[in-house]
């Protein structure tokens, strides 16, 4: 019985290791011819009983693992999992360069001044990407931007002030209010002193308080310049006339609202040029009154009724208020015979006199007739 097993063993391990009875192994089993393996030992088994003697080899083999196919492919092998995706394998000419030294051979190839050329390029370009980074729209858009950052910084929240150009009359009384001269950041205002006849009053000497900026009036001048330093300076300026025993006060103040461009101080008194009168009124000359001083300015009353004034310029105006007539010329008034008068720095004159309806005018000694009339006596002559 023990005869028999070994005997079924036998025949078993034949048949797992692929061999027939003969000891030949099928054709699907054959593969590449494998390398020696030792030899082992070898087993003779007796036939069971009642058979034929025969003889069996059992024969045990260690197979090795098959051999990896050859490849093209210069990247690792995958381990047999998975097949390479066609373009992942490198031609073979692919990797370092031909030759006996490899990379350096390619450098080899070029000239001294070749790589000396790249050299300066490089660094040249580095440089210029260094120093200026910013290609010109980037510049110009850069540029944009901070000039809108610089105007939001720089205008002011409130509106700008308005200029005007004024004519004022300072009394030197004991109890006046001095005169205030609105004055504004980032403006200068010329003031100018004239006499009561128009003509300039030379200032000996002026002192200031305050945070401004005064300009002294050069010798025999008359003007003098203030520029306030903040914007909400205030202070005041005293004044010595050549010939005044008085001292002429301005209070100095900035505002938003407006600013005093020019403003023609006009003193009551007759200073060391004063003009002569072409007709004598037997009466002192005064500075005048606030209506001779609006119109002088240029503010005109409400009340007031312009006149048409015919035979003259553009430049000369009159208008009739409170039962007078004011004629405000650059020319010299000869008849009628006026009753106030006011003039400015520029040579602006303003009459007071009666209702008149001809006026002679002196031109630079040239005689001048001119007509005032209203609307209404307009349509009478056309009648």
């Amino acid at each position: 019985m023990k005869i028999r097993s070994l005997w079924l063993i036998a025949v078993s391990v034949t048949i797992v290791l692929g061999c027939d009875a003969a000891g030949n192994r099928p054709a699907f089993a054959q593969t590449a011819p494998q390398p020696s393996s030792p030899p082992v030992a070898t087993t003779s088994l007796p036939p069971p009983a009642g058979a034929a003697t025969t003889t069996t080899t059992t024969t045990a083999t260690t197979v090795a693992p098959p051999a990896p196919a050859a490849s093209g492919s210069a990247l690792p092998d995958g381990g047999g999992v998975q097949a390479r995706s066609p373009g992942m394998e490198l031609p073979p000419e692919a990797g370092l360069p031909s030759g006996p030294t490899g990379a350096a051979g390619a450098v080899a190839q070029k000239s001294a001044e070749e790589v000396k050329a790249e050299i300066r390029d490089d660094a040249f370009n580095a440089a210029l990407t260094g120093l200026m980074p910013l290609n010109p729209p980037e510049i110009r858009k850069l540029l944009k931007r901070f000039d809108e950052t610089k105007e939001a910084t720089e205008i002011p929240i409130f509106p700008y002030p308005e200029p005007v150009t004024v004519v004022k009359n300072v009394s030197l009384d004991p109890g006046a209010k001095p005169i205030e001269l609105k004055l504004a950041t980032g403006n200068v205002t010329t003031v100018g002193l004239v006499d009561a006849t128009g003509a300039p009053w030379p200032i000996a000497d002026l002192t200031w308080a305050g945070n401004f900026t005064v300009t002294p009036p050069d010798p025999g001048s008359n003007s003098f310049i203030i520029t306030p330093m903040t914007d909400f300076a205030a202070g005041n300026v005293s004044i010595r006339m050549i010939g005044l025993p008085t001292a002429v006060t301005f209070v100095l103040r900035t505002h938003r609202d407006e600013v005093y461009y020019r403003v023609d101080a006009r003193l009551p008194e007759n200073g060391p040029f004063a003009k002569p009168s072409l007709i004598e009124q037997g009466m002192t000359i005064e500075a005048g009154c606030d209506c001779l001083t609006n119109i002088l300015d240029g503010t005109i009353p409400e009340d007031a009724k312009k006149l048409e004034v015919s035979g003259t310029d553009g430049r000369t105006t009159a208008y009739k208020y409170v039962g007078r007539t004011y004629i405000r010329t650059p020319l010299t008034l000869l008849s009628p015979a006026w009753s106030e008068s006011s003039k400015s720095a520029d040579g602006m004159n303003v009459y007071a006199t009666g209702n008149a309806p001809v006026i002679l005018l002196s031109d630079k000694g040239r005689m001048v007739r001119a007509r005032l009339s209203d609307e209404k006596d307009k349509k009478d002559d056309v009648r």
